[in-house]
């Protein structure tokens, strides 16, 4: 086996194009994997920088698993590499990062939801490994798990009821948090505040009239319950999905999707407001009402909607449009706040087989391909929960197996910049509120050899994440063309990781 190469490009930076001149990759990072190895996760550490990991073939212990975990500064300069080991009966299922921990999360056997949890943390100033191991007797289905200060926070479901339980790191003695047994009802969200030292869980249940409605609970690290809220929407309306924001004193705004009765696809955007006493305000807005809404469309399609939205608003009409949306979490801007949804819908591959007897017949079948994303919405409010712009983003060629955020935003002074990553190719668009700085545009980055394509579907292998301070990280994996003219042999493929600044 090869030594294994680091190639690092420091103080190198481009603009994007002319048009966008605000628009940057000042650093990159470079490091070779063998093909038949698993690449990294890379991960957002703040200002700490990024922590890659990865398992990694173990030739030095027989029953341990070995994790490859480099952290690399915001220059993406190599800071430290360190190899980890943890015992063959652990398999990871999850990660976080809070203050200047990582942690890493293991389950003992995957298939029994009464299986040990163990959790390994790294100090990133150290290197540091420190372990817990979490003995259980009771079932939880785990969908999320948050830290916040010393506190692991597990949420999932206890025979499909709710459910929350928090352990302080080191003691085995768990704290199963109230008010989630409710029948039919699901967590859509489990988000820290870590500058508050609280944490809330947003949950959808169904109210007595039968209409779907939104409640969020707040705690602090010991899992003491600081607020409790249930939203109230108008008999003919229900709440899909939130995302919360807490605000100076103690007010909060809960952003989300809503739909008629009894609908799962969205008809537009509400934003509540509760004040501390727990008074609340909930303002829809109707998809049809957005200036913006419908502008990924081809102008001819476009034209078409917005005329019949006018002709049915004459007739004192309702407008009524279907959407899937992915609400991401809400972002805090010069006193006023900007959230982003991603459109998209199910998409099914349909085969129809002929088949000869008698009488003739013909069968069918769908298989689902992945989710289509069509479109960003991007909202800016106010903090009375009142929208004051709204605009847009179109989004082709994504097709995901999972819902995942594709859209990302980066703002400088009063432009916003939005981005998503596909095939190694950066596309963005420039807005100030209602307008159009720069419209789309497609880069791709640059790479330090010419390459090729990694496997059938390279998006799987790249990505782009939010980092620290409006920055954002690109990665990816990619194949020199010509080995020996880059040095490096043909079994080897190069992970990358670009900067973006926007500013």
């Amino acid at each position: 086996m090869a030594a294994k190469i680091t190639l690092i490009l420091i103080g190198w930076w481009m603009a994007i194009s002319p048009a966008f001149a605000q628009l940057q990759l000042p650093n990159r990072f470079e490091e070779l994997i063998k093909r038949d190895e698993d690449i990294f996760e890379p991960v957002s550490a703040g200002e700490y920088g990024i922590i890659l990991y990865r398992e990694v073939r173990n030739k030095d212990t027989k029953m341990e698993r070995k994790y490859q975990v480099i952290l690399v500064d915001t220059t993406l300069n190599k800071t430290w590499e360190e190899n980890y080991y943890i015992h063959l009966r652990y398999i990871q299922i999850g990660w976080e990062f809070c203050d200047k921990y990582f942690y890493m999360l293991f389950q003992r056997n995957i298939e029994s939801l009464k299986a040990d949890w163990y959790v390994v943390r790294i100090n990133l100033e150290t290197k540091e490994k420190q372990d817990f191991l979490i003995e259980r007797d009771y079932e939880l289905d785990l969908q999320e798990f948050e830290v916040l200060g010393n506190t692991l926070i597990f949420g999932g479901y206890t025979k499909d009821l709710p459910a929350v339980v928090i352990y302080e790191f080191g003691k085995k003695q768990p704290k199963a948090l109230p008010g989630f047994y409710i029948n039919k009802s699901r967590i859509l969200h489990l988000e820290t505040e870590d500058g508050k030292g609280v944490f809330n869980v947003l949950i959808r249940y169904r109210t007595k009239k039968g209409n779907q409605s939104i409640s969020f609970k707040t705690f602090n690290e010991n899992g003491e319950i600081i607020k409790n809220v249930n939203l109230l929407p108008s008999e003919e309306r229900s709440l899909l999905f939130g995302r919360i924001v807490t605000l100076e004193g103690n007010v909060n705004l809960v952003v989300g999707t809503y739909t008629r009765k009894r609908s799962d696809m969205s008809r537009g955007i509400f934003i509540a407001r509760i004040s501390p006493e727990g008074d609340q305000i909930i303002n829809y807005y109707n998809y049809a009402d957005l200036k913006n809404f419908f502008n990924y469309m081809k102008a001819r399609r476009r034209k078409r909607v917005t005329e019949r939205i006018e002709r049915r608003k004459i007739k004192g009409k309702k407008n009524k449009f279907n959407y899937h949306l992915l609400v991401h979490d809400v972002v805090p801007w010069k006193g006023r706040f900007i959230m982003v949804g991603e459109a998209f819908y199910p998409k099914y591959d349909h085969s129809i087989y002929y088949g000869y007897g008698v009488p003739y017949y013909g069968t069918s079948s769908q298989a689902f391909e992945g989710y289509k994303y069509t479109h960003a919405v991007v909202l800016g409010f106010d903090r009375r929960g009142r929208l004051i712009w709204d605009n847009s983003f179109e989004i082709n060629d994504v097709l995901s197996e999972r819902l995942e955020q594709y859209v990302h935003l980066s703002i400088s002074n009063d432009e916003i910049a939005l981005l998503y990553l596909y095939d190694n190719e950066l596309r963005s668009k420039i807005i100030r509120g209602n307008e159009v700085v720069e419209g789309k545009t497609y880069n791709e980055l640059n790479l330090s050899f010419e390459y090729e394509i990694v496997g059938d579907e390279k998006s799987k292998l790249s990505g782009l994440e939010e980092w620290y301070n409006g920055n954002l990280f690109a990665y990816g994996v990619y194949r020199a063309k010509n080995p020996e003219k880059a040095k490096i042999l043909p079994s080897q493929e190069i992970f990358f990781i670009n900067k973006i600044v926007y500013k």
